[in-house]
């Protein structure tokens, strides 16, 4: 997606500054390909379990209570995660019984909503899979 977004901006820069006749679509597609990135990416993070945390009390705190923080941090990760897939799943349903498409790119909206129900969806079940994998080990 990176590079479909370069390759888009490098496009465009040619059409306004050689042929004076930018690509009207190109800012708004640039913009999409970077939500769909960010999404995903924090999906990534997810999985990783690289997110910013508050951890100054989590380092003098007695191994249990930190096992203990941990699991809540990743049940409300999840739940939360899940509420937002819920939510996300109803507008990309409602947009794709509309057919609305964005204004310029005339991209259908409902495949940039999808974006953040596969974002939330990853980031709910990334820890899911960890938590079982580790199940398993025991």
């Amino acid at each position: 997606m990176m590079l479909a977004a370069i390759g888009v901006n490098f496009a465009n820069v040619v059409a306004r500054y050689v042929f004076l006749r930018p690509l009207p679509w190109a800012e708004e597609t640039m913009q999409f390909l970077d939500v769909w990135m960010v999404m995903l990416g924090a999906a990534v993070i997810t999985r990783n379990r690289e997110h910013l945390r508050m951890d100054a009390l989590f380092h003098v705190v007695p191994d249990g209570v930190r096992h203990g923080l941990d699991g809540l941090a990743m049940v409300l990760g999840v739940a939360i995660s899940l509420y937002v897939v819920a939510q996300s799943l109803e507008v990309v349903k409602l947009l794709s019984s509309t057919g609305q498409r964005s204004v310029i790119a005339r991209v259908p909206m409902n495949v940039m909503y999808t974006s953040v129900l596969l974002g939330f969806g990853f980031s709910a079940l990334f820890p899911i899979l960890t938590w079982l994998g580790r199940r398993d080990r025991r």
